[in-house]
């Protein structure tokens, strides 16, 4: 009788976990990312099957914290630290390729020569990113100086983590062929 339950239990989670795998691939993560320093805010945000999971990135005395949140209810609070090591990050925001990015941009600087330079450059930046909406709203005849940016994308994590692993792989390979 026991191992009957046993055996329930163990093929309940095995499904549970199967239908999350999958998901993964079909369910995208919405990211926000939100640049205030009218009201020093920096944060950046990721829902998945929302309210089932909610990540948030804040800077807090200038550390960065994540907050996880599981069906609402408030899981971890940790303070991030930066890991040393190869740096392949850049590698890894490759794999990602989000979709359906939306940018907003609000801006101003006492100074209008560097509000018209940094609407060239912004402008410049937006061509090198495939964005499906780019707003870009510069204030040449702001009293002070001030920055808002808004965007947010999609992302599908199940290939986004297998080309990590990929990538992952690769370097591990690599790093075993040079000490041989």
């Amino acid at each position: 009788m026991v191992l009957i339950i046993v055996s329930l239990i163990v093929s309940a989670i095995s499904a549970v976990l199967a239908i999350l795998i999958i998901l993964l691939f079909i369910i995208p993560l919405k990211t926000d990312f939100v640049l205030d320093t009218d009201n020093s805010i920096l944060q950046a945000t990721a829902l998945w099957l929302h309210p089932f999971i909610m990540a948030r990135i804040t800077l807090e005395n200038s550390n960065p914290i994540l907050n996880i949140h599981v069906f609402g209810k408030h899981v971890l609070k940790r303070t991030l630290k930066k890991k040393s090591g190869k740096g392949h990050s850049m590698d890894y925001l490759r794999a990602i390729e989000p979709e359906d990015i939306k940018v907003s941009t609000h801006y101003g600087f006492s100074n209008p020569f560097d509000t018209g330079i940094t609407c060239g450059a912004v402008n410049m930046v937006s061509q090198l990113i495939n964005i499906s909406t780019f707003e870009n709203e510069p204030d040449f005849l702001a009293d002070k100086d001030y920055v808002y940016l808004n965007a947010s994308a999609k992302m599908y994590m199940g290939p986004a983590i297998m080309k990590i692993f990929k990538i992952r792989r690769l370097y591990r390979r690599d790093l075993q062929w040079i000490q041989t």
